[in-house]
């Protein structure tokens, strides 16, 4: 790589990630105005595009430590009080980072096991 220049991975969804991407426009559709859901709709999409750089500042899912891979979140700001944890796993030989989820927290942590195969 040459000096100076920031490693850059590229992004995928998975379709559990896709799915639920969907479920999160769906809400927003129904519980704000279609500006502002289309806003946060693209704000969503733009957060997890941003993993292409810099994907290890995500923290740790502790709801995942038993999984096949090492999944990290970072978290969307939704309302001062309701996040969406973008939920994600990286595979640094193919400079890769798969989104697997994008999980309200609101929603009961437990489930996010079942979420994320």
């Amino acid at each position: 790589m040459e000096e100076g220049k920031a490693r850059k991975f590229q992004v995928e969804f998975t379709a559990s990630a896709k799915f639920h991407f969907f479920e999160n426009l769906e809400y927003f559709y129904e519980n704000y105005t279609q500006d502002r859901a289309e806003q946060l709709a693209n704000e969503l999409e733009e957060m997890a595009q941003s993993l292409k750089l810099l994907p290890h500042r995500g923290t740790y899912e502790k709801w995942l430590f038993d999984a096949k891979y090492v999944y990290r979140f970072i978290l969307f700001r939704r309302t001062k009080r309701a996040d969406i944890k973008i939920i994600y796993y990286i595979d640094d030989e193919t400079d890769k980072v798969f989104v697997t989820d994008f999980f309200p927290t609101e929603s009961d942590g437990e489930k996010m096991p079942d979420r994320n195969l």
